[in-house]
């Protein structure tokens, strides 16, 4: 079929918003018409070509929730007509991490979804005969596309798909940063660095998981505003003396947990020096740039300190988003808050403009105009 889709045809460049060839889902694999997309920061950074492992030509996006439109041979988890969001971290429920409850990073097809391909190595995707990579599975920035059953979560049919497209990365990655991942105990003190839509997402994990003190650091006033909404008992602009301002504040010890999600080596720095002396965990969320490395001064861990990383925040995709969506419904998690513009697929770059920018949290792409 015929459908219209923003390309990555060189990185630095934008994107190309044209018309290509999708394939019919072959065996384990779905049909998806979208309806919702939002623009990530992860987009982003392979569209710049600051991610080393990016390729082009490919089509873009992630963070996608539609409606399923056909199935291939074998596909028995979900049926036509069912609503899902996009996974670009799966969950097959059989490989070794799977079974594990310590990790959420599915082995099933991470080597070829890495590489831009589905499953079986080969793409659904083609202009004039010429193959087009997928990303990251997904390949959401278009109308329709096919991916993996394994990487759908199916959804309650009465949630929005505009908000529910924010659970597929961002707003998932910072709830599950801090109920899963870092496993947030109530009564306890939490700083999150960064105001974005994933440390606004752990400022709302923090609080679901009954922290007392929640403090966002930020650099924007009007995202510390967001952050209170969210639940932060205390906001703080960031900068040099951060630490020493969470150390005053906090007797001297530092915070029980922190969390990191700029992507600023600097401030997971911070953050690490941040955490509480003796049991203080710092879980860091943030994608630092090409080459960059984390600067620890080994007498933080020794007296105690913790460091965690943190992908999709621990989120075993197709059973935890639909109860994070559950949740929304229930009025315990505010999206429409994260939900800065609208926009449609010839805007997609505006939507790049608008995250450098720091022009609100999310644009959301929908696709009925």
């Amino acid at each position: 079929m015929k459908i219209r889709a923003a390309v990555l045809e060189e990185f630095g460049a934008p994107l190309a918003v044209q018309e290509v060839d999708l394939a019919e889902p072959g065996p384990g694999e779905v049909l998806v018409r979208l309806e919702a997309c939002g623009v990530c920061h992860t987009d982003l950074y392979t569209a710049s070509g600051a991610d080393p492992s990016g390729y082009a030509p490919a089509v873009l996006g992630h963070e996608g929730a539609g409606v399923v439109e056909r199935l291939g041979e074998r596909v028995s988890s979900v049926k036509e007509g069912d609503h899902v969001v996009s996974l670009f971290s799966p969950q097959c429920g059989e490989c070794i991490h799977c079974l594990s409850p310590k990790t959420n990073l599915c082995l099933a097809i991470r080597d070829q979804q890495g590489k831009g391909y589905l499953p079986d190595g080969t793409t659904r995707l083609s202009r004039d005969g010429e193959p087009i990579r997928h990303f990251m599975g997904c390949s959401t920035f278009a109308e329709y596309t096919v991916m993996p059953e394994i990487a759908l979560a199916k959804i309650n049919p009465e949630a929005p798909l505009d908000r529910c497209a924010l659970f597929a990365c961002g707003l998932s990655t910072g709830l599950g940063a801090a109920m899963f991942r870092a496993q947030v105990e109530a009564g306890s003190t939490c700083i999150v660095f960064g105001a974005g839509m994933v440390g606004l997402g752990a400022v709302a994990g923090c609080r679901l998981a009954g922290a007392e003190r929640i403090v966002c650091v930020d650099l924007s006033e009007d995202r510390l505003t967001l952050a209170t909404g969210q639940g932060a008992t205390d906001t703080m602009v960031g900068g040099s003396d951060a630490v020493q301002q969470i150390l005053d504040m906090t007797g001297g010890f530092g915070a029980d947990y922190t969390f990191e999600a700029t992507g600023n080596v600097k401030v997971m720095r911070q953050a690490v020096e941040a955490a509480r002396m003796g049991w203080g965990l710092c879980t860091v969320a943030g994608v630092a740039g090409k080459g960059e490395t984390l600067d620890i001064v080994p007498r933080f861990l020794i007296t105690g300190r913790r460091v965690a990383g943190s992908s999709f925040g621990g989120v075993k995709g197709r059973e935890q988003v639909p109860q994070f969506i559950e949740r929304y419904l229930a009025g315990d998690i505010d999206v429409d808050a994260f939900l800065s513009h609208r926009i449609t697929l010839d805007e997609v770059n505006r939507g790049f403009e608008l995250m450098e920018a720091q022009d609100g949290i999310r644009s959301v792409i929908r696709f009925d105009g």
